[in-house]
C-alpha cells in the first residue's frame, strides 16, 4: 500500500510520517508539500515529496490514484478540496486528522469542523476521523510552550473562572503513535476517535504542575469569568488587545473527552500530562528557554 500525507512539515505530520515509514517503508510514502514550506526534516528522513497546493483540488489530484490511501493532516478548511481530490482520483481510503474543537460551544470555527466532518462521512470514502486536543511537547507549542516560558518569569498568573475548566491536553508523540495506530488497524474504517491525554485535570493543577517543575512559587489571581468575557468584548477595537471574548469564553469550557475507544481499539496509551510536561520543560531547559 502507498500513503500519499498531506500535513508532514508539522510537528505532528514529521512525527507520524517517521512513524508510519517505519511501519510501511520509506518508499511507500509520499508527502504532498506546498513550495514554500520547510522540508528540511523531511529531505533528512529521505522522504519522497510532491510539490503542490492543498488548497487546490487540481493540484492535490496531481499525487493521487486508485489504490493510495491518503492521509490529511492539514487544517479541516481544506477537507473540501481534499474530498473533492480523492474523488476524482479514485482514492478510496483516507484518514482526517481534525480536532475536538469541533464541540465547542464558542469556537467560531467549530460548525467548520462539523460540516467538513459531515461532508467526509457522506462522500463515499472509506474514512476514519481523529480528533486531538490541545497539542503540547514541540518548541513549535503555541500552548504549553508560551505557559512555559510565562510562568517561569511571572510570580503571578490569572485565571479565568477560578481555573476550575478542565483540560485534556495530548503529548505530540502518543497522537502520532495514535495516528499511526489507526493506520495500521483494519478496523478503524468510518470510525472516528477523540485522541486525548489519559485524564482532564483543571487549568489551575496544570499552572501548579508546571510551577513545581519549574521550582517556582506561583500565586493564581482569579478573573471573574463574565467580567472578562465583557471586558475582552468591548475591548475587541483596540489594536493588538490579546484576548478575545471568544478566547476567555473557552476558558470556562470544559474539554474533557473519554479515549476507552482508542485505548480498547488503538492499544492508545498516552502518558500523563505531568510526565509530558515534564519532558518538554527539559527540552526547554537544555536550548537555554527557561532556567
Amino acid at each position: 500500500m502507498r500513503y500519499v500525507v498531506s500535513g508532514a512539515t508539522s510537528d505532528t505530520g514529521g512525527r507520524t510520517v517517521k512513524l508510519l515509514a517505519d511501519k510501511v517503508g520509506m518508499d511507500n510514502i509520499t508527502c504532498f508539500v506546498r513550495s514554500r514550506s520547510d522540508v528540511s526534516f523531511l529531505s533528512a528522513l529521505g522522504m519522497s515529496l510532491y510539490v503542490g497546493d492543498v488548497s487546490d483540488s487540481r493540484s492535490l489530484q496531481g499525487a493521487l490514484s486508485p489504490g493510495v490511501s491518503y492521509v490529511d493532516m492539514t487544517h479541516p478548511r481544506f477537507y473540501p478540496a481534499s474530498v473533492d481530490a480523492l474523488l476524482r482520483s479514485g482514492v478510496q481510503r483516507a484518514y482526517f486528522v481534525t480536532t475536538t474543537g469541533m464541540f465547542s460551544r464558542y469556537n467560531q470555527f467549530a460548525q467548520m469542523y462539523r460540516d467538513n466532518e459531515a461532508l467526509i462521512r457522506a462522500s463515499g470514502l472509506t474514512y476514519t476521523i481523529l480528533r486531538p486536543t490541545m497539542i503540547y511537547g514541540t518548541p513549535r507549542d503555541k500552548n504549553m510552550n508560551r505557559l512555559v516560558r510565562f510562568l517561569s518569569r511571572s510570580p503571578i498568573a490569572p485565571v479565568v473562572g477560578a481555573g476550575r475548566a478542565l483540560m485534556q491536553p495530548v503529548h505530540v508523540d502518543d497522537l502520532a503513535a495514535g495516528i499511526v495506530a489507526a493506520i495500521n488497524e483494519r478496523h478503524t474504517e468510518n470510525e472516528d476517535y477523540n485522541l486525548a491525554g489519559p485524564q482532564a485535570v483543571p487549568f489551575r493543577q496544570i499552572i501548579r504542575t508546571i510551577a513545581t517543575l519549574l521550582g517556582r512559587r506561583i500565586r493564581l489571581v482569579n478573573i471573574r469569568g463574565r467580567e472578562a468575557a465583557v471586558i475582552a468584548r468591548w475591548a475587541g477595537h483596540v489594536p493588538g488587545f490579546p484576548v478575545t471574548e471568544e478566547q476567555v469564553l473557552r476558558l470556562l469550557e470544559d474539554k474533557a473527552f473519554d479515549i476507552t475507544k482508542p485505548r480498547k481499539e488503538l492499544h492508545y496509551h498516552p502518558r500523563t500530562f505531568s510526565e509530558g510536561i515534564a519532558s518538554e520543560i527539559a527540552s526547554m531547559r537544555s536550548a537555554g528557554l527557561v532556567r
